[in-house]
């Protein structure tokens, strides 16, 4: 990263998951230089992200000041469907959104965020359609099993609220206003979503950077105000 370039950029710390050791190395190296703004994984990794070996990464990036990013993205060493291996590109990469419904519950339910109460994690090429009724069957059966989980202290949904934050790519919704508004009322706040551009991934639809329909209120918070206050 070099400030001859452009002041305003930030980056991401890229950490070896196969070793914890070296992976907190590299963010209290990284850290310390306030471009760095996050630590990133993968969506579709080894393990699911909540579990206890990587709390050490966890808690550096807490006491740094750095999020945690989740980006879309496979180590192909377990397949991304349920059901084994997909044939084409398309059913790989409408099936990413699975790897973020497990890490997604791996933290809640792991108990990171109790752990570590300042941390956010960002979701990043997730979708945003999916969220809500994940969590709905996660919280309803949280309710009933809760005893297995002690430490989750409230409802997965406040959970939620206060430390996942999303991107508006891909945003997969219609570009009507109406339908927009419908399916971003089922998420907690308007303080989740945060603006990405996809760029430069052939897939992307359109050249437009935001939907046709979105309100501009929250096309500021998405641009301006949420990515202020998670980084």
């Amino acid at each position: 990263m070099t400030d001859d370039v452009d002041a305003r950029f930030r980056a991401s710390i890229v950490v070896p998951m196969q070793n914890i050791a070296h992976a907190v190395e590299e963010v209290e190296r990284c850290g310390a230089d306030k471009r760095f703004v996050q630590v990133l994984f993968i969506a579709l990794g080894e393990q699911p992200l909540g579990k206890s070996q990587f709390w050490p990464i966890y808690q550096s990036a807490e006491r740094l000041g750095l999020t945690i990013g989740i980006h879309a993205g496979s180590s192909y060493h377990h397949a991304p469907t349920g059901s084994g291996w997909p044939s084409y590109f398309v059913e790989d990469y409408a099936s990413q959104s699975l790897g973020f419904h497990t890490q997604v519950g791996s933290l809640i339910a792991e108990g990171v965020f109790v752990k570590y109460p300042s941390l956010k994690a960002v979701l990043i090429e997730s979708g945003v359609t999916w969220l809500a009724p994940y969590m709905w069957r996660f919280s309803k059966f949280w309710r009933g099993v809760r005893l297995e989980v002690p430490w989750i202290d409230r409802p997965p949904m406040e959970v939620l609220r206060d430390h996942i934050r999303l991107t508006s790519a891909p945003l997969d919704v219609p570009d009507d206003r109406q339908t927009i508004e419908r399916v971003l009322a089922q998420l907690p706040n308007e303080e989740m979503l945060l603006f990405a551009s996809d760029f430069p991934h052939w897939q992307y639809e359109g050249d437009a950077m935001l939907p046709a329909g979105l309100a501009a209120p929250l096309a500021r918070k998405m641009m301006v105000d949420n990515p202020t206050a998670t980084y």
